[in-house]
């Protein structure tokens, strides 16, 4: 048997367990990917409507959901997908494509805290102070929701390509 750093040894996830922490990163992984495009239509509907009602609705439902759910969800996500890697024959940094996925997961989680969630807050605060009939100006706050939605976005499709095609093969240890 080969052993590697990317492995726990003497860790491996039985069959019944395996699946069970498979569809916990599968629920978790596509929640995660549905919040952030269900984020992304939202922040474009508040940039673009000429409703005021609706903009505020938009941007107040991105803000309630993202508060809410992009944190615990994420952190599932990720938590799953190390143990998935730590527990199976693919090891962290056995295959290109885990490795890959780890880094942009990982790069994800931490922004999720520290970017996302602080900019829906603060938007959500602009949102609530603003007059009920008047369209808001939500211009650095839209613009960049919208930038984190669409890298986002495409990370976490990455990840799903990387999931279905496995590409790269194994990482060569070094002499």
């Amino acid at each position: 048997m080969h052993t590697t750093t990317s492995r726990v040894p003497g860790f491996r996830l039985g069959p019944r367990a395996r699946k069970s922490v498979v569809t916990v990163h599968i629920v978790t992984s596509v929640g995660w990917l549905g919040i952030t495009v269900a984020n992304l239509v939202l922040v474009l509907i508040g940039m673009s409507t000429a409703d005021p009602a609706r903009q505020h609705a938009a941007f107040l439902a991105m803000a309630m959901v993202g508060e809410t759910l992009l944190v615990p969800v994420s952190l599932l996500a990720f938590a799953s997908g190390l143990v998935l890697s730590l527990g199976t024959k693919w090891g962290l940094f056995r295959y290109w494509w885990v490795a890959v996925k780890f880094v942009l997961t990982l790069i994800a989680v931490v922004l999720t805290p520290l970017a996302s969630v602080p900019g829906l807050s603060e938007l959500a605060e602009v949102v609530s102070a603003a007059p009920a009939g008047q369209l808001i100006d939500t211009g650095e706050y839209a613009v960049g929701l919208l930038s984190a939605g669409c890298v986002s976005t495409s990370m976490y499709l990455t990840c799903v390509l990387m999931t279905a095609f496995k590409p790269g093969g194994r990482i060569r240890k070094r002499r």
